[in-house]
């Protein structure tokens, strides 16, 4: 039978040892002589920017790659990971951002996955699982139905499940990559909990973020990677922002948020009037030339279905939509680009980018009868306009014709402003613009929205980031249940009134 989880013995040495890691792929040198040290009930964050080698560390540390040279400890004894069960029998559990459950199983099938237990017969014990899974839960304070399927939880309780597969299993070692990009600051909150749990137990919790707010709350002691290399390995309490920043990019960014406008706004370039949809209720606000106006919600909130409802995207029920002056009808998108609004989506791999095509064509989609002459595309034009935008936002790419999959987070996104931007629109509504990209990444993307407000573009900007919110925001709408709650002044903005807002 499965065993609960009891702590572990204290250790006189490390839980994990990296030593010397290097991992090369053609043309590029992931992580290069890379050292890495998590002691036993301590949480040691993993930071750099996108492209730095952390996800190769942690694929390695799963046995998704080998490295290629270099030595893994293991409680002090030498580990050799050559596949994920390799990792998960010597006490390695990886929570990786896009969760690897199986969603038609129950959650104690999911947790039991790989050593079901069994009765006399040799058959699958099913009340054994959902017996021993309701008992781990009950030691370790989770909340969850053993019976329940795993596809109708939500992300957070997701997590969970998958923590409570690590701890099934005896881990010493949690890997948590990314573990709060989708969750509500409730859920957070529930999270960083359970990690003191794991801490508790005698667990080493190796936390991989972007989010510099969540380091200082929760670790202990922090890597950052460069490039491949190890940078700094300093106890928090060493760090400022400032410092850790400066470790990542290897630079000094003066202001985070920057507000080279003025903040008044001029006139009204967007007007949404009593909208309504499926998901949407009365919805009610405007939005002026040379503002930014951002949009805050916890999880279900319905920003994103505003989003696509604004730019004719999604169907609307009732209401009205205008742009400079000009209704949005038909209610589609192509009326909604032919007059000036464009969406830059939260989901950029899916709903953004053609991976296979190169920066110039990414680019340039949105705008192509721009450079069409008696059905021809002109390929100089459309290359001069592209390497334009290309060298106004600098994008960081080797050449027009390389595949944009190949470019980082920050570099993509800055890619896809560029083809609506061609179009020479007038409101740019951008959902979750920094979502999965660094500090540095973010850094510019925030200059370059600030940048578009004070050329007279008006940005609408919807965001679970609380310091992007406050920090770039002119003016800030709260949402809950599908409906505006209220609209607050930046000067009057504060994380609390926000957060009474979104769960009125």
């Amino acid at each position: 039978m499965p065993a609960e989880p009891s702590p572990i013995a204290t250790q006189d040495g490390p839980a994990l040892e990296v030593i010397g890691i290097n991992k090369r792929f053609p043309g590029v040198v992931a992580l290069e002589d890379v050292d890495l040290t998590l002691e036993p009930g301590k949480v040691h964050a993993l930071m750099g920017e996108n492209g730095a080698g952390k996800s190769t560390l942690i694929k390695i540390l799963a046995g998704v790659y080998r490295k290629d040279s270099g030595a893994i400890r293991i409680g002090g004894m030498d580990a050799d990971l050559r596949t994920p069960r390799d990792a998960l029998r010597q006490g390695i559990k990886v929570v990786f951002q896009e969760i690897a459950l199986i969603s038609e199983f129950t959650v104690a099938e999911n947790i039991y996955l790989e050593r079901y237990p069994t009765d006399r017969l040799g058959s699958v014990d099913w009340s054994a699982i959902r017996k021993d899974a309701a008992a781990l839960f009950e030691r370790i304070g989770f909340d969850i139905d053993p019976a329940a399927k795993v596809g109708d939880l939500p992300v957070s309780q997701q997590q969970m499940v998958e923590i409570a597969r690590a701890l099934a299993h005896q881990a010493k070692i949690v890997v948590m990559d990314e573990p709060t990009s989708s969750l509500t600051p409730k859920e957070v909150e529930l999270l960083f909990n359970v990690i003191k749990r794991l801490t508790g137990l005698g667990i080493a919790v190796l936390y991989v973020t972007h989010k510099l707010g969540e380091v200082f709350e929760i670790a202990d002691t922090v890597t950052v990677l460069r490039d491949g290399c190890r940078i700094s390995t300093k106890p928090i309490i060493e760090h400022t922002q400032d410092s850790l920043v400066q470790d990542m990019i290897g630079r000094h960014i003066e202001n985070l948020f920057p507000h080279s406008r003025d903040m008044t706004g001029g006139a009204t370039i967007l007007s949404v009037e009593g909208l309504s949809t499926a998901k949407l209720t009365d919805i009610n606000f405007e939005a002026r030339a040379g503002e930014v106006l951002g949009f805050f919600g916890l999880m279900g909130a319905g920003r994103t279905e505003l989003a696509k409802a604004i730019v004719g995207f999604d169907p609307i029920h009732t209401g009205r939509i205008v742009i400079d002056g000009k209704a949005l009808l038909p209610h589609d998108t192509r009326t909604g680009v032919a007059l000036g609004i464009g969406l830059l989506s939260e989901d950029r791999k899916t709903e953004g980018l053609m991976p296979e095509l190169s920066v110039l064509h990414n680019a340039s989609l949105a705008a192509l009868r721009q450079f069409t002459i008696a059905g021809f595309v002109d390929e100089g034009r459309e290359r001069g306009a592209v390497q334009q935008f290309i060298d106004k936002f600098r994008v960081k790419t080797p050449s027009l014709h390389q595949e944009i999959k190949y470019l980082s987070g920050g570099n993509q996104q800055k890619v896809l402003l560029a083809r609506w931007l061609m179009r020479g629109l007038k409101v740019i509504v951008v959902d979750e613009p920094t979502r999965g990209i660094d500090v540095g990444a973010k850094s510019e993307i925030f200059a370059l929205l600030d940048r578009l407000a004070g050329e007279g573009l008006a940005v609408v900007m919807m965001t679970s980031e609380m310091p992007e919110l406050l920090g770039l925001s002119d003016r800030i709408a709260v949402m809950a249940g599908g409906r505006i709650t209220t609209i607050i002044n930046r000067n009057e903005a504060t994380q609390e009134a926000i957060l009474n807002a979104a769960i009125a």
